[in-house]
């Protein structure tokens, strides 16, 4: 369920990054507050997500054996969330954009491979 609900999220974050123009990333024009704070919200959202599925898979990988490589992968894109919040909260959105979308990218993998372990299980 949370992994469903994190890829759906970071989808859309990367729809953002991709179909959003650089000017509107813009920390000088009018609007960039209210964007920033409801991009900023949902890039919190998904860390909040992301730390949740660390928690969950480090307690899988000590009962299942195939969630060794998922535990380690989550953990190296938690890594890279945390430069993405760090990028962005620092107004530097051309680099948290790009971020978002290679994060995306490396999670749709990640969720494959879950998918693909948990049909194996049923």
């Amino acid at each position: 369920m949370q992994s469903n609900s994190l890829h759906d999220l970071l989808g859309i974050l990367a729809n953002i990054c991709e179909n959003l123009d650089l000017t509107y990333l813009n920390p000088r024009i009018k609007h960039f507050r209210y964007f920033q704070f409801t991009f900023f919200g949902l890039i919190v959202k998904v860390k909040g997500l992301l730390d949740m599925m660390v928690f969950r898979a480090e307690f899988l990988k000590n009962n299942i054996y195939e969630f060794d490589e998922i535990f380690f992968k989550l953990r190296k894109l938690k890594k890279n969330m945390e430069l993405t919040y760090k990028s962005i909260s620092e107004k530097e959105m051309a680099k948290g954009k790009n971020n978002i979308i290679e994060l995306n990218k490396e999670y749709s993998k990640i969720f494959e491979d879950i998918l693909e372990i948990c049909l194996k299980l049923i």
